[in-house]
């Protein structure tokens, strides 16, 4: 699949979802939010990927909303302005709502909605060398696409600095406040989404679904409600195919049927 500014594909059990606006630094606009939100459903129910990979064609992962599609704003209507912000913040709450693992692929330089993108995803893996900002505040902007989950990563407090200086940090920096997982050779970039996502393919498909789901609804729930909702699910999972098989494999010293 390709063009709206995205290419995707699937290779060994990995979904690529690739950014493709290169001389915009893989900025988005409406059309490529709505791109997005679908290769996230497609790869959601194809059962061929196991793990989702984001990555930007280019210098750059990305660059967040296209200045040339939000100049145009202030000639529309309320309801339309609302419309293409709601088309950005979407496709973000598309890619941390995705069911399996997903996995960033950074590079150049994550900014401003970029981050978003960055952070909606499970895992960050970024190459030394990364520049990574909340912008926007610079640019008489808000970086509304981002919030949520940069306060997820990395909590009120750090969120707000970061929105408010509207600078950029280096990858160093940005692994220490908890907005990228690992930092690593440029060179070394494939090697380690590659092993990541090898990792990951060995867990079972259901429990990974149902980690994502618990994870974000039990914060949700007061306590007694939250033990009382994990030991439902933890009975209802011992029952399922995948666990019999799993539970079978490891008696048998053999991998599982979906890590082979």
């Amino acid at each position: 699949m390709s063009g709206t500014g995205i290419v995707t594909r699937v290779e060994a059990g990995i979904g690529w979802l690739i950014l493709d606006r290169p001389r915009e630094m893989n900025s988005f606009d409406g059309a490529t939010a709505a791109a997005i939100i679908a290769a996230v459903a497609g790869f959601a129910a194809d059962a061929a990927v196991r793990v989702m990979v984001v990555s930007g064609n280019g210098p750059a992962f990305s660059a967040g909303g296209d200045f040339n599609w939000v100049m145009s704003w202030p000639g529309l209507s309320e309801r339309e302005r609302y419309e293409g912000a709601r088309a950005m913040t979407d496709a973000v709450q598309a890619i941390h709502d995705f069911p399996k693992p997903s996995i960033a692929r950074v590079h150049g330089a994550a900014v401003g909605g970029g981050v978003g993108v960055m952070l909606a995803c499970d895992w960050a893996i970024a190459a030394d060398g990364v520049k990574i900002g909340m912008t926007s505040a610079r640019n008489g902007l808000l970086a509304g696409i981002a919030i949520k989950v940069l306060i997820d990563a990395a909590g009120p407090r750090v969120a707000r600095q970061l929105l408010l200086h509207g600078g950029t940090i280096d990858a160093a920096e940005a692994a220490r406040l908890g907005l990228v997982d690992r930092v690593v050779p440029a060179s070394g970039l494939d090697e380690a989404i590659g092993a990541l996502a090898g990792e990951l393919i060995r867990s079972a498909p259901s429990v990974q679904s149902l980690v994502k789901r618990l994870v974000d609804e039990l914060g949700a729930l007061p306590p007694d409600s939250a033990a009382a909702r994990v030991a439902l699910e933890v009975a209802r999972q011992c029952m399922t195919d995948e666990a019999r098989e799993g539970m079978g494999a490891f008696l048998d010293k053999r991998k599982p049927a979906w890590s082979r």
